[in-house]
């Protein structure tokens, strides 16, 4: 079975919904710090937890304009 991963991200208070999965939960993160570099955005995770007590659905919080989401698509 092939996993994969959405990501979900507030960027500056934008949301945005990439329109890519991933095949692993680590390659979303990669691929979001690499977004945010890429910007000339510094984002530094302050906070992880599990939404809805998901395993598979986690967020990261860095401040309250920028945080993203990645979530095990079914």
């Amino acid at each position: 079975m092939n996993k994969k991963y959405l990501l979900e991200a507030v960027v500056e208070g934008r949301f945005i919904k990439f329109n890519k999965e991933f095949k692993s939960r680590n390659s979303a993160i990669d691929y979001i710090f690499k977004y945010y570099n890429r910007h000339m955005l510094d984002l530094r995770v302050n906070e992880e937890y599990y939404v809805n007590e998901n395993k598979h659905d986690i967020a990261y919080i860095s401040d309250y304009d920028n945080r993203f989401r990645i979530s095990r698509a079914y």
